[in-house]
């Protein structure tokens, strides 16, 4: 090939990058962009803590990250007993869903009414949300819960929580019921940051081994509630030093 041959592969090779960077430029700058997003998530979640357990909050409380879901994860840690996935450190996964009943709705109306304000909500993310933590729940995915007394009755019904005669030795007197624990009745409830900013009426329950997730892997299963069971006695047995 001689060099003017050359000269002209070579301008024809930069009049199209010309030509693409033209037509095609934004397009180019938002995949780019996209990719490293993805490619940058993707490295955080590999070098993320992996939760040695999980526990579900459902109930009128919305969390956003920083220092309220920071200070549960710093409580949660305190409590647990043991680094169950052997990789040096203990890490409870908090898993929230934000799911009011009318009557809390309502009841926020009227609230927000009586100072001349208005009360906003997303009755498409409620009912998005109501409609996961039931399938969480007929999957039986998840053991320890954090709910709202409208959520707990709800689950309540179905059988589905496990008594706390078979949890504890002796049933706690911060009991709600043969079955649930009142958050604020305790002093884990009580002394935490973030766990003491939740609703008064919250109540702590263990779900019964049961659902889909017993069906497809029942040795797992029933190994996670057990693990459950222990961070239940140990959030009602915590003790703040004096």
């Amino acid at each position: 090939m001689n060099v003017n041959t050359e000269k002209k592969s070579e301008n024809s090779f930069f009049r199209f990058i010309d030509n693409y960077w033209y037509h095609h430029k934004w397009a180019t700058i938002g995949i780019t962009f996209a990719l490293i997003v993805i490619l940058i998530c993707t490295l955080q979640m590999c070098e993320g803590e992996k939760e040695d357990l999980s526990v579900v909050y459902a109930g009128p409380d919305s969390f956003m990250v920083g220092d309220r879901l920071t200070n549960i994860h710093a409580a949660l840690k305190t409590v647990l007993s043991e680094d169950y996935n052997g990789d040096g450190t203990k890490h409870v996964e908090w898993i929230s869903y934000y799911v009011m009943s009318d009557e809390e709705i309502k009841y926020h109306q009227s609230e927000a009414e009586k100072i001349g304000e208005e009360y906003y909500y997303n009755s498409a993310v409620i009912s998005e949300n109501l409609k996961n933590f039931q399938n969480i729940i007929v999957s039986g995915e998840y053991s320890l819960c954090f709910l709202s007394p409208y959520l707990y009755e709800m689950v309540k019904r179905e059988n589905g929580f496990t008594p706390l005669s078979e949890i504890f030795d002796e049933v706690p007197d911060s009991s709600a019921d043969e079955y649930s624990i009142l958050l604020s009745e305790t002093e884990f409830g009580k002394y935490f940051p973030g766990i003491s900013e939740l609703p008064e009426d919250t109540v702590i329950c263990l779900r019964r081994v049961g659902g889909i997730g017993a069906l497809l892997r029942k040795s797992k299963n029933e190994k996670e509630n057990a693990q459950s069971a222990e961070l239940f006695r140990a959030i009602v047995a915590f003790k703040a030093e004096e």
